[in-house]
């Protein structure tokens, strides 16, 4: 086929395939269309407004009232009044008949009880006599008059201040250490009481597992109140021997270490060499002024007067000292 064929056949080709897809899309358009318009159809709905007249109201049928007959007043006749007169006899109670000598006596062992409500209220009201006096005289019956102490109400809470308690608390219990101290563990502190009877408190929160937070406790102490003094109270005055006894150990060890220390101090004023016999004299008997006026400034002192005294006894201590 020659090149001219060619372009010609291929022309007619595109030709061709527009116009079948003109076709196409007419075809398409007018099916929509269709559809669209048939739809608006089957959508419309004709709606005809009118009006129409109001019903006629119901004729309101007013029926006669009728008036009642006039009594007729008859005038009472005797029949009437006997009859009357019945009515009222037999209303009223049948009278008691009245004891015969044949009849028997009434029995006293069930009495008639009355519900008069006055009756029933007097019968809880207790009367009470004013309480005599000394201007009353004695008794009418002949009995001595009650005197004013006697007359006056009773105290009830007269003895209620010397009354003991029923169960009394007991002491803490204390665990001893190595190291001389008395430890206490309770529910609210815990308290460690010293070699010397101090004693130190740690009311502090738990720490470990678990954690332990009281909003009351750390309100009171924001406000400067300790929560637990009662407690406190409670274990200073059942440890208070215990304490002092340790105290007086713990002081008595105390002028001890002192006297020792006293001791050396004097004898290297008394074995330094040099120092004169008056240099010595005068330091040993500062040291003796210097003393307290307590039981430790007394054994102080004994020590000196015995270490001189064994020493160096051409030394002159004063007596004038407290």
């Amino acid at each position: 086929m020659s090149p001219a064929g060619r372009k010609r056949a291929g022309r007619w080709t595109v030709v061709l395939v527009a116009s079948l897809a003109a076709h196409v899309v007419a075809l398409s358009a007018l099916s929509v269309g269709s559809r669209t318009a048939a739809t608006w159809e089957s959508n419309a709905i004709d709606v005809t407004f009118g009006t129409a007249p109001p019903p006629p109201r119901p004729a309101l049928l007013e029926s006669p009232v009728a008036e009642p007959p006039a009594a007729k007043k008859t005038p009472p006749t005797a029949s009437s009044v006997a009859s009357q007169r019945s009515r009222r006899t037999a209303a009223l109670p049948p009278a008691p008949p009245k004891l015969r000598a044949t009849s028997p006596t009434p029995s006293k062992a069930n009495p008639i009880l009355t519900l008069d409500p006055t009756s029933v209220a007097r019968a809880f009201i207790v009367f009470e006599e004013p309480a005599p006096t000394d201007a009353s005289g004695a008794d009418p019956n002949g009995l001595p008059a009650v005197g004013a102490a006697e007359a006056e109400p009773r105290n009830y809470f007269e003895g209620g201040g010397t009354k003991r308690y029923l169960s009394v608390r007991e002491p803490p219990t204390l665990q001893r250490h190595q190291d001389g101290t008395h430890r206490y563990r309770g529910h609210a502190f815990k308290a460690i009481v010293e070699t010397d009877g101090s004693v130190t408190f740690d009311d502090g929160y738990r720490q470990g597992t678990t954690l332990a937070f009281d909003i009351t406790d750390a309100m009171m102490r924001r406000r400067g109140e300790d929560p637990y003094r009662v407690e406190k109270r409670w274990f200073l005055e059942g440890t208070a021997e215990l304490r002092q006894e340790l105290f007086e150990r713990w002081r008595t060890k105390q002028i001890l270490v002192a006297l020792r220390k006293l001791r050396g101090r004097l004898l290297r004023i008394i074995e330094d060499g040099t120092l004169t016999t008056s240099q010595k004299a005068a330091r040993v008997i500062a040291m003796f002024e210097d003393t307290a006026d307590d039981e430790a400034g007394v054994a102080a002192r004994n020590a000196i007067t015995e270490l001189m005294a064994e020493r160096m006894p051409e030394i002159d201590l004063p007596s004038d000292v407290p």
